[in-house]
């Protein structure tokens, strides 16, 4: 059981290791990914959403492989399922690896929502065009001189009294 025990241990820590450097690449396609789409460059937007597919593949295969091996001991799928593994066991490799995981995987997801939000913003703005571009947008509001908004009116204006 103890050599089963070590294998297992092993395995989780080779595959936090290799994680890491599979956020490290995806924290550089966010990157780009951002500066692509702040430049409207779509074919870079496709090559790096292909490329952020395959490495959620990769990252999805090393979390299945994890519950695979805690499984196999009767542990949960969680982080309490490792730490009881490393119970025992020196633990500062796993503890700075950990730690670094899940700051790598929180990084990726702040970059992941500012990209979302940037994307957003586009699809708004685009909308707008076109629709502007149709002739279906509303009447913008301009400030009047008392600082408040007031509706365009479009239309022949013959005087005032």
């Amino acid at each position: 059981m103890s050599e089963n025990i070590e294998k297992a241990r092993d395995i989780i820590l080779h595959g936090i290791d290799d994680d890491l450097i599979t956020l490290s690449e995806m924290k550089t396609l966010l990157s780009d990914e951002r500066s692509a789409l702040e430049n409207r460059d779509i074919e870079t937007i496709k090559q790096i959403s292909v490329k952020k597919a395959e490495l959620t593949d990769v990252l999805t295969m090393r979390a299945n492989q994890r519950s695979e091996v805690l499984a196999s001991l009767g542990l949960d799928n969680d982080e309490t399922g490792i730490y009881t593994l490393f119970e025992g066991a020196p633990r500062n490799r796993l503890d700075q690896a950990w730690s670094e995981l899940k700051a790598e995987l929180q990084a990726c997801q702040d970059a992941n929502e500012i990209n979302s939000k940037v994307a957003s913003r586009i699809r708004h703005s685009m909308q707008h065009i076109l629709k502007i571009i149709q002739g279906k947008s509303e009447k913008p509001n301009l400030y009047n001189p008392l600082g408040s908004t007031a509706a365009v009116i479009t239309g022949n204006l013959i005087g005032e009294a």
